[in-house]
């Protein structure tokens, strides 16, 4: 028994690996649990395996096509892992265990992609069966959007008005922080001109914020009478 609850934390690894990734990748709020870690763990492990076993076939079938070999002349690899799950043998090779390690980051980039791209959720809207934007909330949702560039945050309570680029932007339970660069500030009700900055660093509670896009056209405009000037 010990020597299973070994193995499948070695079997693990590169799931383990691939979650850690996507967690730093994937726009998310809240931060994943402990049960919600080791199920994309599971998940994005044996999506590795599952890809080394499809690299192994297809390499087979490449010299089964390719050099005209007999189709029984071919050793077809298969992963020792699939023994575990059938027969429960114990016994690995640490070689498909560092394969797979491998695979665990273009594994962990296609799923990131996947989730911030928010393919299913298209495919759903599209096939009329779902009008979910996705899992995050509509403050990461906004900003990341690929149209957002310049935006104006506006801090009513400080008669305040920040206009910048999006730089990066984070939420947790408590606050919203996003930092902005070629910042601009204005006063809010009156709109005058108070002092630039090359970047900000902004911290409110939640829902003290009010985010606006900025048109490329108006953007353009101000840069033309900057230079005008």
């Amino acid at each position: 028994m010990n020597q299973l609850v070994i193995a499948v934390a070695i079997i693990m690894f590169p799931g383990i690996v691939a979650a850690v990734i996507c967690d730093k990748v994937i726009v998310h709020n809240p931060r994943w649990d402990q049960v919600k870690f080791g199920i994309y763990s599971f998940v994005l492990g044996a999506s590795c395996y599952i890809l080394l076993q499809l690299l192994f076939f297809f390499t087979d079938v490449f010299f089964l096509i390719y050099f005209n070999v007999d189709r029984k002349d071919i050793a077809w690899h298969t992963l020792k892992i699939w023994s575990i799950i059938s027969n429960g043998n114990t016994k690995l090779l640490p070689l498909e265990v560092a394969q797979a390690t491998l695979l665990s980051l273009p594994v962990a980039y296609i799923a990131s992609a996947i989730v911030n791209y928010k393919l299913f959720n298209k495919i759903a809207q599209r096939l009329s069966i779902s009008n979910k934007y996705g899992d995050e909330n509509l403050f990461s949702f906004f900003l990341n959007a690929d149209e957002i560039d310049w935006v104006y945050v506006r801090d009513i309570e400080q008669n305040l008005t920040y206009q910048g680029r999006v730089v990066s932007y984070s939420e947790n339970d408590n606050i919203q922080e996003i930092v902005l660069s070629d910042v601009t500030v204005f006063s809010y009700k009156e709109s005058e001109e108070y002092y630039s900055v090359p970047s900000i660093y902004l911290s409110k509670n939640i829902g003290r914020f009010l985010i606006e896009q900025i048109s490329e056209e108006l953007i353009g405009e101000e840069n033309e009478q900057e230079t005008v000037e």
